[in-house]
């Protein structure tokens, strides 16, 4: 290798990972990089994550393209000196994934006859133009929803002005605007989802021309820098296609495949909508939705095909589902992406955890006494009520220390446990019973009783005001549902993925209870705890609730609280 060429290589992403997709590179041959920078998004079985430049210098060739998977240690680019030149033929065969639109999907093939035209170019405005990208709004985030524009094309737009509204599996989020200018374009409409990386939008200087077209109406476009080649889209086979799919050898995200797997899917009868075919999570959804294939080796039509650039696999958009009937006292209202987001996690984790659920009834008076004793000063000082919930989170977090299989997650397909030596602790909020959202208190072992309090009030004004991050929704490794202050008696919750246990905090109510030799009346409660019975046995499950409550009982709180 020459002097100061260096080689970036595919990581090794865990003890067990033998190789890696390159999902997205977010730098181009040529663009100079600095030291850490983020360089390319790799995808393996177990994570997606950002792979930062290791030099500084110049990008001067990608040798694997975004959607090749290759082994762990193959060399993926070649970084140089600044001002070293970028290879030709690398800058000619990496560019951007070709990005599919409804209706009809974009395939990227082998390159067309010389005698084939050129595909026509948009004409762009002169100045400068810029592309906002989509966001990557999470460690494991591979593709985002365009929930609503904000603006439309020709609207001006100033840096930090609301720009477009983004939803994950595990956020919705206002990206705001980059940059100051007109919006020229919108590559994507409402309703898409696309790969993280993938243009949504132009911005040019204020005065350029807008283009006449439009996401809704324009061809699938190959996007590459500053402009836009509109690819010509042959029918190929005309309905005979329909019945080929194009999964078959395309990288898929590991939410794909686990999906795909647990549902019996035959990826290869799958055509994806994503970049360069790529098989979304919507596009298993819909095969699952229209049931079983025709068996291999069933009679088809024969297909013809034809040379192009860009050859595009003609098939019928699916029949939207009726909707229901609506009596003359009924209404018919859709779900919200929230509702149907939360519908799916549920049911992915009751396939994959098998839920066992016990309680345990909790005394609390004494800590009701202390409440009373406090509870002036606490809100003076604090600026809020002090409740139940932080006597037992403190409670919980020494009882997760003690019995770490609780605190824990499963990978059974590498047979290991891990065993988190903290608490990143989700608390399960309702947003005005429009769904939940379980915010992440990050380190909450580390807190003291009036830090808990004070990190439950933070993070739940932030759910209610929408002012959460997408990392304020992950890494949790336990989870508790506070539904008590709305006088439950006795909740089975469902497992928050990938934890392996949660515990539901119930009502408070005064009871009869034996005290000693005698019957009182005291402030009771049922503590609920949902576990996965893969990770650990009921005997731990009741030690582990048994401590809860003994800590609860017995500790001396009004010390701690002072």
């Amino acid at each position: 290798m020459a002097d100061d060429i260096y080689e970036v290589t595919m990581p090794k992403l865990g003890e067990t990972v033998t190789e890696g997709t390159v999902s997205a590179w977010l730098k181009a041959a040529g663009d100079p990089v600095a030291f850490d920078d983020p360089l390319l998004e790799v995808s393996t079985d177990k994570v997606d994550t950002e792979i930062p430049s290791p030099y500084d210098g110049v990008l001067l060739e990608i040798l694997v393209l975004a959607g090749e998977t290759v082994p762990t240690g193959t060399p993926l680019g070649r970084i140089g000196p600044v001002g070293a030149a970028a290879s030709g033929p690398a800058a000619a065969v990496a560019p951007p994934p070709v990005r599919a639109t409804s209706p009809v999907p974009v395939v990227a093939t082998s390159p067309a006859p010389a005698a084939a035209p050129p595909a026509p170019a948009v004409d762009l405005p002169v100045g400068e133009v810029h592309e906002v990208t989509m966001p990557k709004l999470g460690e494991t985030v591979t593709e985002g929803t365009v929930s609503a524009w904000l603006k439309a094309a020709g609207d001006p737009v100033a840096f930090d002005d609301p720009l477009l509204e983004v939803s994950t599996d595990k956020v919705d989020s206002e990206i705001p605007s980059p940059y100051d200018g007109v919006l020229l374009e919108i590559l994507v409409p409402a309703g898409e989802t696309v790969p993280v990386g993938t243009p949504l939008v132009r911005i040019g200087q204020v005065g350029a021309a807008v283009s006449p077209t439009s996401a809704a109406t324009r061809p699938a476009a190959t996007i590459t820098g500053a402009a836009v080649l509109v690819a010509t889209v042959p029918a190929a086979g005309g309905p005979a296609a329909a019945a080929t799919g194009n999964g078959a050898g395309r990288p898929l995200s590991p939410v794909v495949r686990r999906l795909a797997s647990e549902r019996g899917v035959d990826l290869s009868t799958i055509s994806g909508s994503g970049g360069g075919g790529r098989i979304m999570r919507e596009d298993v959804l819909a095969a699952i939705a229209a049931g079983p294939p025709s068996r291999p080796g069933s009679a088809a039509p024969p297909t013809t095909s034809a040379p192009a650039v860009a050859v595009g696999v003609a098939r019928p958009a699916p029949a939207a589902p009726a909707a229901p009937a609506a009596g003359d006292r009924e209404e018919v209202v859709p779900l919200s992406r929230i509702r149907l987001v939360t519908a799916e996690r549920m049911l992915e984790s009751r396939r994959t955890s098998p839920h066992v659920w016990t309680s345990a009834e909790v005394d609390l008076e004494r800590i009701e006494q202390i409440r009373q004793r406090n509870k002036e000063q606490f809100r003076s000082q604090e600026g809020a009520s002090l409740t139940y919930l932080p006597f037992i989170v403190r409670a919980t977090c020494d009882a997760l220390r003690e019995f770490p299989a609780v605190n824990a997650s499963l990978d059974l397909a590498s047979k290991t446990m891990t065993l988190h030596r903290y608490v990143n602790l989700a608390i399960a909020v309702d947003l005005n019973e429009q769904g939940l959202m379980a915010p992440v208190i990050k380190g909450v072992d580390g807190l003291n009783l009036r830090g808990v309090a004070r990190a439950i009030k933070a993070v739940g004004d932030a759910a209610k005001n929408k002012k959460l991050k997408a990392d304020d929704l992950s890494g949790s490794t336990f989870t508790i549902t506070n539904p008590g202050p709305l006088g439950s008696f006795a909740s089975a919750a469902i497992i928050n993925q990938p934890n392996v246990a949660i515990m539901s905090t119930e009502g408070v109510s005064r009871r009869p209870t034996a005290v000693g030799d005698a019957i009182a009346i005291h402030h009771m409660c049922i503590l609920g705890f949902s576990y996965d019975h893969r990770a650990f046995d009921g005997v731990t499950a009741s030690r582990f609730l048994m401590y809860v409550r003994d800590a609860l009982q017995d500790r001396d709180w009004e010390g701690e609280l002072g």
